[in-house]
């Protein structure tokens, strides 16, 4: 993983300008302290993000995870068939598995949003609305699943007063989505930035079978400085637990 890290820091720290022969334009982010030891950091954090990002079957917030949501994944239903299907429809489950809905939440983002539509506030009115529907249908479910006890027990002696409204507190739900980003990053590093090149990301600018991170450096950088800053939260979380343990 550093490896492969290096070489790709190596390869796009510096790339063509497109202006006169010879020009080349350096890509500020890669030159930072902290993002030029990344393939280090992410490979030293990559267990205790792990473990943080595998809950067990019937923890709170776990669910079942697609494991590669990717926008080539999901089809939508198109004009002619609107009117008798709207939902989205997902395909390969090959990675499916136990786990928190915002790692599918934030592969999905960084493989089909461009950062600038992420700015002011999109990316947060993304993972709300995310938020929002989980929390809706989680809810929904719940009151059918009521609904059905109750006809099933009731006896005439009066109603069961109604349960809480089920949520998904933004702290907890943001600190999964950080965490998801970071593990992805380390995915990405491993798999598919090991060989990868300008002139690769170039030759599949137009490619939509192709998510953005593998072929759009804009999406690739933004993504890069992301991670940066949710990491050195990360490490700053581990090193207080190894602290508190210590005593």
């Amino acid at each position: 993983l550093v490896e492969s890290w290096d070489g790709f820091r190596a390869r796009f720290a510096t790339i063509g300008g497109g202006g006169g022969e010879g020009d080349v334009v350096v890509v500020d982010i890669l030159e930072k302290e902290s993002v030029v030891r990344l393939g280090r950091r992410v490979y030293d954090m990559a267990e205790y993000v792990s473990k943080e990002l595998t809950p067990e079957a019937g923890d709170e917030y776990a669910t079942m995870v697609h494991g590669d949501y990717k926008a080539m994944n999901v089809f939508l239903p198109s004009e002619s068939t609107r009117e008798g299907n709207k939902d989205a429809i997902m395909i390969d489950f090959s990675c499916a598995g136990i786990g928190y809905g915002m790692s599918d939440v934030g592969m999905h983002i960084v493989h089909a949003v461009l950062p600038r539509d992420l700015d002011n506030g999109g990316e947060e009115r993304l993972v709300e609305g995310y938020l929002v529907a989980l929390e809706n249908a989680v809810n929904r479910r719940r009151r059918r699943r009521r609904s059905k006890r109750i006809d099933d027990d009731y006896d005439g002696e009066g109603k069961e007063e109604e349960e809480e409204r089920w949520t998904y507190p933004r702290e907890v739900a943001m600190r999964h989505y950080r965490l998801a980003c970071v593990d992805y990053l380390r995915f990405i590093m491993g798999r598919f930035w090991r060989s990868a090149t300008p002139e690769s990301f170039e030759k599949k600018s137009e490619s939509k079978n192709t998510t953005l991170i593998n072929r759009n450096l804009e999406v690739a950088m933004a993504f890069i400085a992301k991670v940066d800053r949710y990491l050195e939260v990360f490490e700053k979380e581990k090193r207080e637990r190894e602290m508190m343990m210590m005593h």
